[in-house]
């Protein structure tokens, strides 16, 4: 009875090791390869070539990205990270690029965009007319993939500029607004002692600090590069902002167009689009 049970205990203990073997023995499942091994934190420099426009550049700067051509701007880090999950969009299907027929087969022979990160180069070609993924031609090999990125590379060079009038992280101290539409007067509002004040005594601290709220938290509803035309024909500045880390103010230019409220930086060069609502947000009352 003792013989029996310790042969059953051995016969155990060898099918317990033999299953542990052959489950290490087995290669692991393999993921799906991605478009490249390229990995999204290391992306230091984005290029757009787009046929017939022009080119647009992205490069990050320590924590954050500039837009660097067609000029110079904060760049959208929204817009950034989509581009950049271009890397790890799924696969659907690939094939090599056997010869000049496959790519024009799948939309590739002279394609209309060509995204570059750290200079390796995805150009777009056609769609799957069923599935609507893209094809999409990185060293010689056509990828089918889920495509979110095609419209933002189409997009002007204003889509990818940071919609905040105000940089995220960066205070107002100090600013001066018009009193009014119809008078040249300005209201100085400043903080002191923890609190704001203004020069129009009637004005309440914490009416003050909704006003000041609203200028630092200001979000557009798009930005436009202006040309030197544009922008000489605009009225001169009217509102300045005193920013914590500059020790000159951001002076702005405010005009009305419409039901659109715009806010320009002639220093930049930008126009930053709002609705027309928004300005009895931004004036005093």
């Amino acid at each position: 009875m003792k013989s029996s049970y310790l042969t059953n205990l051995v016969l155990l203990v060898i099918v317990i090791v033999l299953l542990w073997l052959s489950q290490r023995e087995q290669p692991a499942e393999q993921q799906p390869a991605g478009l490249s091994a390229l990995s999204a934190e290391a992306v230091e420099r984005i290029q757009i070539q787009r046929q017939d426009r022009d080119t647009l550049t992205l490069e990050r700067q320590q924590q954050s990205w500039q837009l660097t051509q067609p000029f110079n701007a904060r760049a959208n880090q929204t817009r950034v990270n989509l581009l950049l999950s271009l890397l790890s969009s799924p696969i659907h299907g690939q094939q090599p690029a056997s010869d000049e027929s496959a790519l024009l087969e799948f939309g590739l022979d002279q394609p209309e965009v060509t995204l570059l990160m750290n200079e390796q180069p995805f150009a777009f070609g056609a769609t799957e007319s069923l599935s609507q993924n893209r094809y999409v031609l990185h060293r010689n090999v056509v990828y089918l993939v889920q495509d979110d990125v095609t419209p933002l590379l189409k997009a002007s060079a204003g889509s990818f500029v940071d919609n905040r009038l105000v940089e995220e992280g960066v205070s107002i101290n100090k600013l001066t607004l018009p009193a009014s539409n119809e008078t040249d007067e300005q209201r100085l509002i400043e903080q002191r002692d923890g609190r704001w004040h203004s020069n129009n005594s009637s004005a309440s601290s914490d009416g003050l600090k909704t006003l000041v709220d609203n200028w630092q938290h200001a979000y557009a509803m798009q930005v436009r590069h202006l040309d030197a035309d544009e922008l000489n024909s605009l009225p001169s500045p009217q509102i300045s902002l005193w920013l914590e880390s500059n020790s000159q103010p951001l002076q702005l230019i405010m005009t009305l167009s419409g039901e659109t409220l715009q806010l320009t930086n002639p220093a930049l060069q930008l126009q930053y689009e709002f609705p027309l609502a928004m300005r009895s947000q931004l004036l005093p009352q």
